[in-house]
């Protein structure tokens, strides 16, 4: 319990350090970002910024989520919150951009009940795997004048073991600063 404990308190620390850094990324289209059955789980946070001074190009992307063991109907309950992060390249310049991203998630911080169903399968977020891998293929609609933007997705998951977990999603961000 400690160790988690201490876990979470960094975890809280980096993730107040990466805010606080709003002027300085402010110019790389810096942006805060909700999903919706994204790589994270059921729900997520995000924090998203460029490698260069441009609303394009490569980035990346590191947030927390929450994952319920019963996102399928299963027998279980509870869940465990999740940290993805990853790299993430966008194309275009105007209003329409297209994602493509690749990643992984790390499963933390587990509670509830977890049994095994006998008349289900087995369920990928059930899986004891601390980390699974996410490809994504999205599109966004990013008005330059205005801060807040959308965007809707699909993103496989893999996991040892297990076959892919196609999945998808949807997102609004909120961008930090100005981006050129």
């Amino acid at each position: 319990m400690e160790k988690k404990l201490f876990i979470a308190i960094c975890l809280i620390l980096v993730t107040g350090y990466l805010f606080s850094q709003e002027k300085k990324f402010g110019g790389h289209g810096s942006q805060i970002q909700m999903e919706i059955l994204g790589p994270g789980g059921k729900f997520s946070f995000h924090f998203e910024s460029r490698f260069i001074k441009r609303v394009d190009g490569l980035g990346y992307t590191v947030g927390f989520g929450v994952a319920p063991y019963d996102l399928e109907e299963t027998c279980n309950d509870g869940g465990f919150i999740t940290i993805p992060a990853g790299l993430n390249y966008l194309l275009g310049k105007q209003r329409h951009i297209l994602e493509i991203s690749a990643g992984v998630v790390l499963k933390i911080f587990g509670s509830g009940t977890k049994v095994g169903c006998p008349e289900l399968d087995d369920n990928f977020f059930e899986s004891g795997d601390p980390t699974y891998f996410y490809g994504l293929l999205g599109y966004r609609y990013q008005p330059a004048s205005k801060r807040l933007s959308g965007r809707v997705f699909v993103s496989p998951l893999f996991q040892k073991d297990f076959p892919v977990k196609f999945w998808g999603g949807a997102g609004v961000s909120l961008k930090l600063g100005r981006a050129k």
